[in-house]
């Protein structure tokens, strides 16, 4: 019985790809916090948000006579204060999509792209029987291609006779790369990546309005700051921009 609730216990705590997303997702946000202006931690700016949803529930509570509105009660939200350029966000997004490969439409593309390749060019694992019996992997060989298994197939059926059926094997072949091109145009699965960039994008991230973000710190917290937009870009890029 101990044995079963262990295994139950670790399949509860096994990652799922919600979990990975999730992570993807945090991961994201904390690189973009860390070269964001101005500077705030990432636990600094989760005390912000919890400060913000508190004062929001209070704007909720207030009675409607002669209520204020919500931007004066509760004021911009918290990443409306923090500067990011908009390129280095694409920048770090998209090393985050390649990395956690949420591009499920390219990772198709590129698995065709093996396949037909594989199809061009097959490789099998070459066995060699050592002096005890036992077998052991020993290399890579090369076998024949699919034109080529296609046009023993159809000679196996029509014979010599058919003087075209050395032809028919490379038809067949681009006919069948036609489908693979034709599912990779069609399937779009990206439910993942509309998720990902829809989170960050329209999500918490910094804001890629400088002067949205200098005119928030002036108008809500009475501060005159400076962006130093080529500080973000050297901490980013370093010397390779």
């Amino acid at each position: 019985m101990a044995k079963r609730m262990s295994i139950f216990k670790k399949l509860n705590t096994m990652i799922t790809r919600d979990s990975i997303l999730s992570k993807a997702i945090e991961e994201c946000m904390k690189e973009l916090y860390s070269l964001a202006l101005p500077s705030i931690s990432w636990e600094d700016f989760i005390e912000e948000n919890r400060i913000y949803r508190e004062r929001e529930k209070k704007w909720v509570n207030l009675p409607k006579e002669n209520k204020i509105s919500h931007i004066e009660y509760c004021g911009p939200k918290p990443f409306e204060f923090y500067y990011i350029p908009k390129e280095i966000m694409k920048d770090i997004v998209d090393s985050y999509i390649y990395s956690y490969k949420l591009d499920q439409k390219q990772e198709l593309l590129d698995t065709i792209e093996i396949l037909k390749n594989y199809c061009k060019d097959p490789v099998v694992d070459k066995y060699i029987e050592e002096e005890n019996g036992s077998s052991r992997y020993k290399e890579y060989e090369h076998c024949d291609n699919l034109e080529t298994e296609l046009n023993q197939l159809f000679k196996e059926y029509f014979g010599d006779s058919e003087t075209d059926s050395h032809y028919v094997g490379k038809e067949v072949q681009n006919k069948f790369f036609e489908f693979l091109d034709m599912a990779g145009k069609f399937f779009n699965w990206n439910s993942e990546l509309n998720y990902f960039s829809t989170s960050i994008y329209l999500g918490a991230s910094p804001n890629s309005n400088k002067e949205a973000v200098i005119e928030n710190w002036k108008k809500y917290r009475n501060q005159d700051i400076e962006i130093n937009e080529e500080q973000i870009k050297k901490e980013y890029y370093g010397d390779n921009e």
